[in-house]
């Protein structure tokens, strides 16, 4: 997967704010990266996958240095198993070797992250604007629910077993969506204004 994310973006699928993972990049991943420095702000998915792998071991409760976090993002953008440190990349596996080995997989911690990557880089899977269905605006497919109401009750705090509820025809793939972009921040410009309905006065008045 080459494509690269904004730093926004990114966050909304790791489930973080862009400015922690921007920070993290520039003073831990940057000076090991082969990237240019003025692209540090668009990630892809293996920096996306660094931060769920640091993420899942901190949830284990092993917590790395600076250095440490350099080791292991180097031995994931190894593919032969050629080892950074302690730290090397196997047979779909993240090790350390040492006094405390540690074997982490690899595939059950980028399995959610690829279909979320996916979701953000072909959102034609879920969403479709049909001129014929309410107007253009976009909307699940197969369905008439529009997009932008169903983010909206995220972001108000509804929960997904709620909308699971309200909105059996929503597909797992479609709720997967529509946190993601719950998660974005606002876009810059003025609000669109709220939609008003006018009672349409009787011919008898």
């Amino acid at each position: 997967m080459t494509h690269k994310l904004s730093a926004a973006t990114g966050a909304a699928l790791v489930g973080t704010e862009a400015r922690l993972l921007h920070q993290e990049f520039r003073r831990v991943l940057a000076p090991v990266s082969d990237r240019k420095p003025e692209r540090s702000r668009r990630l892809g998915f293996r920096e996306l996958l660094y931060f769920e792998v640091v993420s899942s071991l901190n949830q284990q409760g092993v917590l790395l240095t600076p250095p440490q976090k350099q080791a292991v993002f180097q031995a994931l953008a190894r593919q032969n198993g050629e080892p950074s440190g302690v730290w090397m990349r196997r047979q779909g596996h993240l090790i350390r070797k040492g006094v405390l080995p540690l074997s982490l997989d690899l595939a059950t911690v980028s399995k959610d992250l690829r279909h979320r990557f996916r979701l953000v880089k072909q959102p034609q899977r879920v969403v479709a604007c049909d001129p014929a269905i309410c107007s253009g605006q976009p909307v699940f497919r197969g369905t008439r629910v529009l997009v932008a109401a169903v983010v909206g009750q995220l972001k108000a705090g509804v929960t997904r077993t709620q909308l699971e509820a309200d909105f059996p025809q929503l597909s797992k793939n479609a709720l997967d969506y529509a946190e993601i972009q719950a998660r974005l921040p606002r876009s810059p410009g003025r609000p669109a204004r709220a939609l008003q309905l006018k009672r349409r006065p009787s011919k008898s008045s």
